[in-house]
């Protein structure tokens, strides 16, 4: 959100200070100067301080440091003026709600001038605030640990801890309360004291409710009791409730509590906060008597030191005056500020003491702008738009309405303009001596020098033939007068655009502005004074500076040119995009629609008809209530979606998403949000407004600089503060991760090369390549990384172990043998090849692993082993080996069926040797040869 135009100019509404403050001013200069732990401060920029009210001024700081922008807003209030007041308001007046306000609803509301966000609060449940709470003298809410701003009846800040002091007196007996306005489930075992501001129901416990009446002072009359209750409805005025839960509590109230009784309720703090009229919970504080503080009980611990958007309060040593702060962050606009640089600030603006109230999303701040009747958002909320809040800390003014004082002219801005044009000034705002607004009020308008043009009496300004500067000044009938410069000019010394840049897709557009550049002034040209040309290969701009790219797939770059007077200037356009396919949004099953807003609609999956060329795609029925604020319908993935995907060839980074959207022209807005690495959020810097009917591509960029890759936090459709129920359906259909075409590029394929294990002792053997391969692929190993021992004999327990191993087979532990150990290395393996039908034991219930394991054992295993693939060998004559009379029986097939397909063929002298000892390289050739013949090896 941009700050308003009536905050962007001085004028005759800008007084001195010292009006409003007395003689010491609050308006800091651009300087140099440095604030201790803050990243190094480059330039240093403010607005002109704005009277909100007498009383109070807003002010907005920006920072240029070597981290990025910080954006600080100010409102200073004059704590002893007559005309203030501090307040802290709960949400719709209650603890607890169906739903908070925001920031600017509790303003309006109430009639407030300016304020911030209050306490931390159950953001995910009920919405109540965390801390201690006092109305008009009264506590409403228990003290937490953490810190508390309390206002006394003389309007001055106190900041502290405080705890909970409560009891109750029946019979003569007291029983200590646990809490004022808890939630009964917090307090299983104890007394929890229930007032009116509570506004809602609480589960309990099988709690016994005591409903008291006041009678005078801290005496109540018992009118009613309800033994095991586990819903409780907040009393209505002036009753209260007291819930007893647990054995010692309930026992008390049975034992001394009983209808129409007299008893006595007294709640409290240590230390007393009687004295003050108003508190709310916060903290940490961060001063204290000018000193930096470490505050033993913050609301939120491990978040000190990461930069994030803050809210604060400061008050001078005095007492005299109090500065409301918010910090911007998590943006591109500002980088935000952690607990520390907080701390440091407050001090650097000569604060006594100072505490921090809720931050992050929550963070807003409110004032009343020049010619509003009503305060409005002047922060920019991290998330986007306002949260919903529990609580806020706000400023009143107490004086009734006066006389025409002070005239606001064009809202503060001044005119600038073509000789011969026309302007319609803003209507004027007219505020009494204590800068109040009043109704509007006919004024009179002048230009000096009259030579500049001339003026209706509804303000419009008609600039005449020649250039010049001077002023334009509306009177009241009473006198009241204000002023707003004027300048006339006949042509520019040079022209911007913006952007300077920009990329779009296929039919999306871009709008650019022009400013023209006067003796080191800019100022906004009309779009309709320029000429504006482009290629029409490319697209098509129109008068108003808005450029559309062809339909279709082209992609190139094209240049926008507008010119005046004789000057002109460029921006670039690359049309077109890379799209890599994230999700094809043909499964609602994957995405989730949050119920945080309340019911909003339903996500699914169509399929009854085709849409174009799509034929399934996500469905949303969106239906919003009518009503001030943002009304959302929030979806995400179930599943971590990278962007860009972590398989993705990209060789460089995505510029956003983008999904094809099949709209309904019913100006819903749609836009995403991203997770950055560091867990920090971001969304995109553009949104869509659904103003087309049919399928259409959009697009949303990612902030330029985000550091890849990100998550897909969410996407989100809504509208903002609708008048009437709005309601219909969206397609949504390919989302997909965008490059730009000019730099695309994608990663060179890199195939990494395996490094060849070998051993030294088979340099020169016949199967050294047989064991490399295999000892490569992990298949067999070496007796050490120096030694195969290709000759040495195999035992059945190795030779069992190489086969499953090459197989891939899984372990198994269900095969026992006495003389297999449930602890051996072979065990698993073993067990492997039993199941699998290799091989199977000796006899006796042994397997005798560590014997040596011949030919005709190796034979039969392998043969079973290719069998378990759907491999063993099948037809085909066998090889007459010389020593077949020592084949053994039990083999006899197998080996035949195994030299029948080659995979056996002797010595090369015509000889088996079946019952030979398999060697370690004879077992590998074997099982290299098997694993080749079943396909398994590459």
């Amino acid at each position: 959100m941009k700050v308003s135009k009536r905050l962007k100019a001085a004028g005759a509404w800008i007084l001195s200070l010292s009006m409003v403050f007395g003689s010491t001013p609050l308006g800091a200069k651009a300087s140099s100067e440095q604030i201790y732990s803050w990243p190094t401060i480059l330039s240093k920029t403010a607005t002109d301080p704005i009277i909100v009210t007498k009383g109070v001024t807003y002010q907005r700081f920006n920072f240029q440091t070597s981290s990025g922008p910080i954006v600080i807003h100010e409102t200073w209030t004059q704590l002893d003026d007559p005309n203030v007041e501090v307040k802290a308001v709960l949400s719709h007046d209650k603890l607890e709600n169906e739903k908070n306000e925001t920031v600017s609803e509790m303003a309006r509301r109430t009639g407030a001038v300016a304020g911030t966000n209050g306490d931390f609060f159950e953001s995910q449940g009920s919405g109540m605030a965390l801390g201690m709470g006092v109305e008009n003298g009264k506590l409403i809410h228990s003290p937490s640990p953490s810190a508390v701003l309390g206002i006394d009846y003389t309007n001055r800040i106190v900041m502290g801890h405080y705890t909970l002091t409560a009891q109750m007196t029946a019979n003569g007996q007291t029983s200590a309360i646990t809490s004022v306005n808890g939630h009964p489930v917090t307090f299983p075992n104890g007394m929890v004291l229930l007032t009116p501001e509570l506004g809602f129901w609480e589960m309990a416990a099988n709690a016994t409710v005591v409903t008291l009446e006041p009678v005078s002072g801290d005496a109540y009359k018992v009118i009613g009791i309800q033994p095991a209750q586990t819903v409780v409805e907040a009393p209505v005025k002036p009753y209260l409730k007291v819930l007893a839960q647990g054995v010692d509590a309930i026992n008390y109230v049975t034992a001394n509590v009983k209808k129409d009784d007299t008893i006595k309720l007294g709640w409290g703090t240590n230390p007393s906060s009687s004295h003050l009229k108003y508190a709310i919970g916060g903290g940490p504080i961060l001063l204290k008597g000018g000193s930096s503080y470490k505050d033993p009980n913050p609301p939120l611990k491990g978040v000190e030191n990461t930069r994030m958007p803050l809210t604060g309060v400061g008050v001078t040593a005095d007492g005299k005056r109090m500065m409301q702060v918010v910090v911007d962050g998590r943006s591109k606009e500002s980088i935000g500020l952690t607990y520390g640089q907080m701390a440091n600030y407050f001090a650097h603006r000569n604060l006594s003491d100072a505490m921090l109230f809720d931050g992050g999303g929550s963070s807003d701040m409110v004032i009343r702008d020049v010619g509003d009747t009503q305060a409005k958002v002047i922060s920019k909320p991290s998330d986007g738009w306002e949260r919903r809040v529990a609580n806020g800390l706000f400023v009143y003014s107490t004086s009734p309405s006066g006389q025409p004082t002070h005239v606001h002219v064009n809202d503060g801005q001044n005119v600038t303009v073509f000789k011969g044009r026309s302007v319609t000034l803003a209507a004027p705002a007219i505020r009494d001596q204590n800068y109040n607004p009043l109704p509007s009020a006919p004024v009179t308008y002048t230009v000096e020098p009259a030579t500049l043009g001339t003026i209706t009496a509804n303000g419009v300004f008609t600039a005449g033939v020649n250039g010049g500067a001077g002023k334009i000044i509306a009177t009241t009938a009473n006198g009241a007068k204000g002023e707003v410069a004027v300048n006339v000019i006949t042509t520019v010394d040079s022209l911007t655009i913006s952007p300077a840049s920009a990329m779009i897709g296929n039919d999306e557009s871009v709008t650019f502005t022009v400013k023209g550049n006067v003796l080191g002034q800019s100022f906004t040209l009309d779009p309709a004074d320029l000429n504006w040309t482009a290629d029409r290969a490319f697209g098509t701009v129109e008068g108003n500076g808005r450029f559309t790219a062809v339909s279709g797939d082209k992609t190139g770059r094209t240049t926008v040119t507008a010119s005046f007077g004789g000057k002109s200037v460029g921006a670039t356009v690359d049309i077109g995009y890379v799209r890599h396919t994230l999700d094809q949004l043909t499964d609602a099953g994957k995405w989730t629609r949050t119920d945080r807003w309340g019911d909003v609609g339903t996500l699914t999956t169509s399929t009854t008809a085709q849409i174009g060329d799509k034929t399934q795609f996500l469905t949303m029925n969106y239906r919003f209530a009518a009503g001030s604020g943002l009304k959302q319908f929030v979806f995400y993935p179930k599943e971590t979606m990278s962007i860009p995907h972590p398989t993705d060839k990209a060789a460089v980074d995505p510029i956003g998403i983008g999904m094809w959207v099949y709209g309904n022209n019913s100006g819903v807005r749609l836009f995403a949000n991203f997770e950055k690495p560091d867990g920090t959020f971001v969304r995109s810097t553009d949104t869509a407004a659904v103003t087309w009917s049919g399928w259409k591509f959009v697009s949303f960029k990612i902030p330029a600089g985000t550091p890849f890759p990100v998550k897909l936090d969410y996407l989100d459709a809504y509208v903002d503060s609708p008048t009437a129920e709005v309601k219909g359906t969206l397609y949504f259909s390919d989302l997909q991760v965008l490059f730009n075409p000019t730099t695309y590029k994608e990663k060179e394929v890199v195939v990494p090369q395996p490094t060849v294990v070998t051993f030294p002792d088979i340099a020169n053997h016949w199967g050294r390549t047989v064991v490399e391969t295999l000892a490569t692929k992990g298949i067999i190993n070496g007796r050490d990384k120096d030694h195969f021992d290709p000759d040495a004999g195999l035992s059945r327990a190795e030779a069992v172990t190489l086969i499953v191993r090459s197989l891939n087979l899984p372990s198994d532990t269900g095969t026992t043998f006495s003389d297999v150990p449930s602890d051996a290395w072979y065990a698993s393996t073993v067990s492997a090849a039993v199941k699998a039908g290799i091989t199977n034991g000796v006899g006796d219930g042994k397997f005798a692993p560590h014997e040596p394991v011949n030919r005709n054992q190796m034979a039969k295993m392998i043969y079973h082993a290719l069998k378990t693939q759907g491999k063993a060998p099948t037809g085909g004559t066998p090889l007459a080996f010389k020593d077949a009379d020592l084949i053994a029986s039990w083999a006899k097939a197998e080996i035949d069926a195994l030299s029948a397909a080659g995979l056996m063929v002797g010595d090369g002298t015509g000889y088996l040797r079946p019952v030979k000892t398999a060697t370690r390289v004879e077992s590998a050739y074997m099982i290299h040869n098997m694993l080749k013949y079943a396909g398994l090896l590459s």
